[in-house]
């Protein structure tokens, strides 16, 4: 019994580590965190970022996804600091994605955190155009979240140990003794 005990409990501790250590890190369904739809130009756009909010010095995805799948464009994005915020522009060139809608790519990182602008700047058979989406940048927190839970949930272990030892002690408490049982008996 007392195996069998240890065994579901020793199961139960890994199966809740587990969930702990990869909550942090669940996507959404590579769906993006946040979509604007602008207009760079004669240009209708979404403008998809992979996280909202970004934090500073963590790379995420601008993704361009002209409403009209045929255009042919080009251009880049300049992550551009809002007022208050001290920082320069930080130009990326935009790399066509071979999905089929024509969109464009840009991996950018931000380093410093405050309000910022997401300027897209588009060329195309229309001509040029721009737009520009404000996002603010957070810091990251103390610490990773699946550390935190670890930390926080430790004391279980020494619970389940302390259980443990309490139920193996009753068992023996409870469980008369050979030489005293050879006593009671003659």
């Amino acid at each position: 019994m007392y195996n069998i005990l240890r065994t579901l409990g020793l199961l139960s501790l890994i199966w809740i580590s587990l969930v702990f250590l990869t909550a942090g890190s669940a996507n959404a369904a590579g769906k993006p965190a946040r979509t604007d739809t602008v207009a760079a130009g004669t240009y209708i756009i979404n403008v998809n970022l992979s996280k909202d909010p970004p934090y500073v010095d963590e790379a995420f995805d601008v993704t361009i996804v002209p409403r009209n799948s045929a255009l042919k464009l080009s251009g880049k994005v300049i992550m551009r600091p809002g007022s208050g915020t001290n920082g320069t522009d930080l130009p990326t060139t935009l790399q066509a994605v071979r999905d089929g809608q024509g969109s464009l790519r840009a991996n950018v990182h931000i380093p410093v955190q405050g309000a910022w602008n997401i300027v897209v700047q588009l060329d195309g058979p229309q001509g040029p155009g721009q737009a520009s989406i404000p996002v603010t940048v957070g810091a990251p927190g103390a610490m990773q979240p699946w550390l935190a839970w670890l930390i926080g949930a430790s004391p279980l272990v020494f619970i389940a140990i302390w259980i443990a030892t309490q139920h193996r002690y009753r068992r023996s408490l409870l469980t008369p003794k050979t030489a005293e049982a050879a006593e009671a008996a003659g």
